[in-house]
């Protein structure tokens, strides 16, 4: 094998393998969920986004070659009320027709103790992208109860989103005492990877 070659495939070689390294995980669609929670006036409004696709690659011994990566159809919100979700998909709050998806993608991952870590990345929400740093808990893959070649971890995390900061909204109902601005989002995922 001449030298290039050589150098070539071992360089191949090593991005294969670095990039394999960390499980892929496949998102169980029927077994994972995006929910929220809002203050209106007294009360707390919740919802739910239902489009979602997620990209994960995580192994706890391999947190540099780890990642997620999120994106959601605004449409999809879904509070119960049809009336609410068409206002929040409308211009005073989301404008989905310009604005059709949001966007998590991480940047780093590090261990705090136990099962939980720490992760970093931008969100973007509209035509605003931010950097963002929460935690979540890792829930340790088991075989899967119907499908022994199977394994099924668990990813949970709860933080929340300054929704003007993303121009979700434009103050008037905060002002108003209607809508609050901070928003709590609890992401709870059933991952797949076959053995």
């Amino acid at each position: 094998m001449k030298q290039p070659f050589k150098v070539l495939a071992i360089f191949a070689l090593c991005f294969f393998a670095s990039t394999a390294f960390a499980y892929q995980w496949n998102v169980d669609d029927d077994h994972s969920e995006i929910r929220f929670e809002v203050r209106h006036i007294h009360t707390t409004v919740s919802g739910q986004f239902s489009d979602f696709k997620g990209d994960i690659f995580f192994k706890p011994d391999d947190l540099d070659q780890s990642k997620f990566n999120f994106t959601i159809k605004v449409k999809s919100v879904n509070t119960h009320n049809g009336k609410r979700d068409n206002h929040l998909r409308s211009k005073d709050f989301f404008n989905s027709e310009k604005y059709p998806e949001m966007a998590f993608n991480s940047s780093k991952i590090t261990h705090i103790k136990n099962n939980r870590y720490s992760l970093e990345g931008m969100m973007t929400i509209k035509d605003v992208t931010k950097k963002m740093n929460f935690e979540f808990l890792f829930f340790n893959p088991q075989a899967h109860p119907f499908d022994k070649k199977k394994w099924v971890a668990g990813f949970k995390t709860v933080f929340v989103i300054p929704r003007l900061d993303f121009k979700v909204g434009n103050g008037k109902f905060l002002k108003m005492g209607v809508v609050g601005k901070d928003v709590s989002v609890e992401i709870s995922i059933e991952a797949l990877r076959k053995k």
